[in-house]
């Protein structure tokens, strides 16, 4: 299938956990946000946008924000996207020989625990589709719910997509991807369980603790303070 690239995207406010950093919250002993980061390992070059938090990453990993920040998830790919090596020929741009942009782009939410379940069949059906017909692949839970920040797009229909969107800021991934051709891949279970609540949270058994899994109670799976109860945008 060629080489694969990956835009992580970290960039919700977080309201209903307290505005904590989510992808702080770990699961057996690992954050959130490392373990996507980590689900993604093929990939040739990963970018998170957003808030990386106290999150380690690998030294290879580009962290960007969207403009302005907040300003929804299909700003933050947009944003993740021009942080990758361009196309050779795109915009008067050429790569250097070893850094030329992949065949496609791996789109993943940072709060998805158990996401590398979701990886390989994802990329299956990708390599399965026709690539006349197909621009790329999406996962979908078991409710029917399209999964947009669970796909792999190729990386050149991507681009296109950005680019006839015109203005992002507040715009959803539905509307991202409107026009793309995505092959629908049903993966019930819990590859697609995400982190927005903190019911969310217990459900994944993620808590705020430090690697040992101890920390501010205040703050860990069981509650937190008083916060808005609307959230940013993510799908």
């Amino acid at each position: 299938m060629g080489e694969v690239d990956a835009v992580i995207l970290m960039g919700g406010r977080a309201e209903r956990l307290g505005g904590i950093a989510k992808g702080d919250l770990r699961v057996d002993g690992t954050t959130l946000l490392e373990r996507v980061v980590a689900a993604a390992g093929m990939a040739r070059h990963r970018v998170v946008v957003g808030d990386a938090g106290a999150t380690e990453l690998p030294g290879d990993v580009v962290v960007v924000r969207e403009e302005p920040p907040f300003s929804g998830p299909a700003a933050g790919v947009a944003a993740g996207v021009a942080a990758l090596p361009p196309r050779p020929g795109v915009a008067g741009e050429d790569a250097a020989a070893g850094d030329a942009a992949a065949d496609a782009v791996l789109l993943l939410a940072g709060d998805l625990p158990f996401v590398a379940e979701a990886i390989p069949p994802l990329l299956a059906a990708f390599v399965g589709a026709d690539a006349a017909r197909a621009d790329g692949a999406m996962i979908v839970d078991e409710t029917g719910r399209a999964q947009y920040l669970t796909a792999v797009v190729r990386r050149a229909a991507l681009d296109d997509a950005i680019a006839a969107a015109g203005r992002l800021e507040g715009a959803s991934m539905r509307r991202l991807v409107a026009a793309l051709r995505l092959v629908d891949v049903a993966l019930p279970g819990r590859a697609t369980m995400d982190v927005d609540t903190w019911a969310d949270a217990r459900a994944v058994g993620a808590t705020a603790g430090e690697a040992d899994g101890t920390g501010d109670g205040s703050r860990s799976a069981t509650g937190a303070a008083p916060g808005p109860t609307t959230e940013g945008a993510s799908t």
